[in-house]
């Protein structure tokens, strides 16, 4: 069988699960949908992840799909994340509220340092403390899966990580709104905790909107503030990494080969895309549809950017298919409930460290 053919069975694979992951993510039933208008706090890449390890654990992968699954993380994953640079706007950092721009870089850093320090205490695998800690500290499963290439982390950690914060975040859906209520918390007050201490984009926005309008509002901007911290973290561990491995591979590692490792050039792409967002450099358009047996004539608003935004969630969405078809969860088992002990604690910590700070600086 010739390479693109194997690479075409497991890439229809991973594609079917990413369209099964869609679907559900939007099921009119809970806990797929919530509330009033519906809001879809479980993220379609984790339901994927799910799929494809119920797949590999239950009725297995054969060798034939192997190279397209492969295939689906290791350059399917980086082109979805140089795309999601689309996402961001540096600018919206200057729009936000100095005050809730504030809590939010501390918290990130607290939230960083923090769990990567009680990882350490109960020796965790360095690889799986650093994804729990960007997943708990950003953005949940986009933010460990930008990461985890990054650092060369395995399926195993990267599913157990990505499992792991979504399972918190899940929980503080909706307990956060109970505790706004007993702790008789204004709609803005509990927007900006619920945006600092919540970690998927989707929990956020489900948590905000579960307290009030003004409180999912602020709620999202507030988490935005923490999605653009995703480049500068990610680069940083780029280049700590790059490093660490140049330090204990130098007699290898050839001058150019240093400089790729020590900055991944698909992060150099996602932040170019950003950047390039940010400037307004990709176009809006309109499609002029003449008049056919299919439609009528018509003109179509193209807007490139949510176009890009949403092919990156796609093929990050096919990436992690691929990542819950190399779970094994056997290996699992290995790491121990440690993990999720700590991610639950850092979960726990951040709530009560974002409140004690918005209540100190509001």
């Amino acid at each position: 069988m010739t390479s693109g053919r194997s690479n075409a069975l497991g890439l229809a694979l991973t594609f079917a699960i990413a369209v099964a992951a869609y679907q559900l993510h939007k099921a009119p039933i809970p806990p797929f949908s919530i509330g009033e208008p519906a809001r879809h706090p479980i993220d379609a890449m984790l339901i994927a992840i799910v799929i494809g390890m119920v797949v590999r654990n239950t009725i297995g992968l054969s060798a034939r799909f192997a190279a397209g699954v492969k295939y689906s993380v290791v350059v399917i994953m980086p082109l979805g994340i140089v795309l999601m640079g689309a996402k961001l706007d540096f600018f919206d950092v200057v729009r936000t509220s100095g005050t809730a721009l504030i809590i939010s870089v501390i918290c990130v850093g607290v939230a960083l340092a923090l769990t990567i320090w009680m990882c350490r205490r109960v020796r965790i695998d360095s690889k799986l403390g650093i994804l729990i800690a960007v997943g708990t500290a950003i953005c949940g499963g986009t933010a460990i899966a930008v990461a985890a290439p990054v650092i060369e982390a395995d399926d195993n950690e990267t599913a157990f990580a990505i499992a792991t914060v979504t399972l918190c975040g899940m929980i503080a859906v909706f307990v956060l709104p109970v505790l706004g209520t007993w702790l008789d918390m204004t709609q803005p007050e509990f927007g900006v905790w619920a945006g600092t201490s919540v970690h998927a984009t989707p929990q956020v926005v489900a948590t905000g909107f579960a307290y009030g309008t003004v409180a999912g509002d602020i709620a999202t901007i507030v988490k935005l503030v923490r999605v653009l911290l995703l480049a500068p973290v990610v680069i940083g561990l780029g280049v700590w990494y790059g490093r660490e491995k140049r330090r204990r591979q130098v007699a290898h590692v050839t001058k150019i080969a240093g400089i790729t490792t020590l900055f991944p050039p698909f992060i150099l792409g996602f932040v170019l895309l950003a950047l390039a967002n940010t400037l307004h450099l990709l176009p809006d358009f309109t499609l002029h549809l003449r008049e056919s047996f299919l439609w009528e004539e018509q003109e179509l608003r193209v807007i490139l950017a949510k176009i890009v935004q949403w092919l990156s969630g796609f093929l990050l969405t096919i990436a992690m298919a691929g990542v819950g078809l190399g779970v094994n969860l056997r290996a699992i088992r290995l790491v121990g409930l440690n993990a999720l002990y700590v991610g639950f604690a850092a979960s726990v910590i951040l709530a009560g460290f974002s409140f004690a700070l918005l209540k100190a600086v509001l």
